[in-house]
Order: C-alpha cells, then sequence, then structure tokens
C-alpha cells in the first residue's frame, strides 16, 4: 500500500476539530490541559500509581482509587486504655454471627430464650489498683441464656442501657457509665486485657464487661473530672438484653466511686454490682430481682428514665 494519497504524506485518523476542546489543549490525555497534568502522567500528585502496570484507569476522568487500608476487619470496639467507662465498647468477643440478633434475615420462626441471668461475676477492682491504675475497675459478668436445656451458641443477644440514678458528675468518666449498644455472640471466650485473663468459651453463656479506669487520673481526685471535690458517689443503670428484637431480660448494674490510697497513691476505687430484674410490665416500672451471683450483691433501686 502507498505511503502517498493525493501527493500528500499519509496521516493516521484524528476526530475532526468540532469534537475536540474548544481551546484546543488536546496534549494531555484528559483534554482538559495543556502538557501532561500530574494527574494523567502519573506524578505524584496522580491519585492512584499504577494498576496492574496501566495508570489508574478513571485517573483520566478524576475518578479516584479506592483505599481499602482505613476499612476495620470487623465491628469489634476496643476502648484505648480507658480514660472512662468499657461498658459496651470492648464486649463484643468477634464479628456478629451470620443471621442473628436484631439483623437477622426474615427467616421461619424458631425458638427464642426466655430470659437472662448473672451466672457470675468476678471483680478485678484490686488487682488494677495493686497493677497501678489510679482508677479501677469493676467486674465482669458471665451471664447465662435461659433455658439452659437449649443450646444457644451461635446466636446473639444486643444490650440496650439507660440511666436510672446518678449522684457523680456528668464529667466523672467518659463516655458515660450507661452508654453502650454491644452485640455479645453466645457462647464465645472473652480476649485478655489489661489485668483481665482470657476467659473460656461455655455453652449458652456470654461476658459483659462492667468496668471504669484509668491507668492515668484517679476520677475523684481530678478537679476537671469531679469539680465539686465529692468523696463519693453512685451511678445505677438498667440494661436491658434483646434477641431478634425482643427484651428476653433486664438487668440493674451498681457502680460506687470512692477515694482512697494504694502504695501512697490517690486512686479512685471503682466497685461494681450487676442483679437480675424482671421483665417489666407493659407501661410500668420494672420490679428489682434477686442479685447475681459471684461478688455481684445489693438492692439496686428500680425504675428507668433518663438522667435525673
Amino acid at each position: 500500500m502507498s505511503a502517498y494519497v493525493h501527493n500528500r504524506p499519509y496521516r493516521p485518523w484524528a476526530p475532526p476539530a468540532s469534537a475536540r476542546a474548544s481551546d484546543k489543549r488536546g496534549s494531555c490525555s484528559c483534554g482538559k490541559h495543556a502538557g501532561a497534568c500530574p494527574r494523567c502522567r502519573g506524578g505524584k500528585d496522580a491519585p492512584a500509581a499504577r494498576w496492574a502496570g496501566q495508570p489508574w484507569p478513571g485517573a483520566a476522568h478524576g475518578a479516584p482509587p479506592h483505599d481499602f487500608s482505613r476499612l476495620p476487619l470487623f465491628g469489634a470496639r476496643e476502648a484505648l486504655n480507658g480514660q472512662g467507662d468499657d461498658e459496651g465498647a470492648e464486649s463484643v468477643d468477634g464479628p456478629s454471627p451470620v443471621g442473628s440478633g436484631s439483623n437477622a434475615q426474615p427467616a421461619p420462626p424458631r425458638p427464642r430464650p426466655t430470659g437472662t441471668k448473672v451466672d457470675t461475676t468476678t471483680s478485678y477492682t484490686q488487682a488494677a489498683l495493686q497493677a497501678g491504675y489510679l482508677s479501677g475497675m469493676g467486674i465482669v459478668a458471665r451471664m447465662q441464656v435461659l433455658p439452659d436445656s437449649t443450646t444457644w451458641d451461635g446466636n446473639e443477644v444486643v444490650e440496650s442501657l439507660q440511666q436510672v440514678s446518678s449522684t457523680c458528675p456528668d464529667t466523672l468518666t467518659r463516655p458515660g457509665p450507661c452508654n453502650g449498644h454491644s452485640h455479645f455472640p453466645i457462647g464465645a471466650k472473652l480476649r485478655a486485657r489489661g489485668v483481665r485473663p482470657e476467659l473460656p468459651a461455655m455453652s449458652s453463656r456470654f461476658y459483659d464487661i462492667h468496668t471504669s479506669q484509668s491507668e492515668d487520673v484517679s476520677f475523684l481526685h481530678d478537679a476537671t473530672r469531679n469539680p465539686k471535690g465529692i468523696d463519693s458517689c453512685e451511678s445505677v443503670c438498667r440494661q436491658d438484653y434483646s434477641y431478634d428484637g425482643v427484651v428476653i431480660g433486664s438487668h440493674s448494674i451498681r457502680r460506687q466511686f470512692r477515694k482512697g490510697k494504694i502504695n501512697n497513691h490517690d486512686v479512685t476505687i471503682i466497685d461494681v454490682t450487676k442483679t437480675d430484674l424482671a421483665p417489666a410490665a407493659a407501661g410500668g416500672n420494672p420490679q428489682q430481682g434477686k442479685p447475681g451471683g459471684g461478688s455481684g450483691s445489693g438492692s439496686p433501686p428500680s425504675g428507668s428514665g433518663g438522667k435525673p
């Protein structure tokens, strides 16, 4: 084939001028700039470096690349060296089981638990203070899902919390002892953290953490957190556990804060008790139930509602 047509050198086909940018900045692949802009030449300002050996496909059109580096591996939350409360902050041992709990997809009717109760509680207050914490600590409650004749492992319960009463300053702990909306996998172990050892998985049971702690500050000795300088105070929360969106168990969590000294250091001693409550009657207040096992004891006030 001849390289010349009509006595003119052959040139590859190009789109008509009307199809080009009106400012004739066609030298950049995006068609918008004179010369190659950083986005198109893959320079340091380009949103993507290379994709399979080629420029990022959407770079010429201004599409940023996807960044998966910040996505969490799973939804479990871990409190950072507690500058306040672990209530609902680290109770999930792993990803929520698929197809269970309040987010379950429509499925044929299945059995539902009839209740939850405190199986045992273990206090880590003295262990934390002896380890150097300036505020500590509380309990881990092992909760039993009823009836025990059914194995509930692989499902989950979801908590909701509300303040019943408090004599503590709102600024004492952060975010506050009655905040949390955790999902608890039934039949899962509890990972170790700080002074708490790993706790083994047990059938039809789950672990719930009720602690407030800090290695850096004694809550009641801090003028910002305790502006009135009180020596002690108490906070009571109501906790409801739901299964498939239906409340199956209710409990009272009492935190008692008091000033103390450990190894000549000012500390805030935090004792926590958890008790079972009878289910609330429709339109009425919850009734007081029996105290839970372990170190949980006491008679928390009944009632519900927001902060006083």
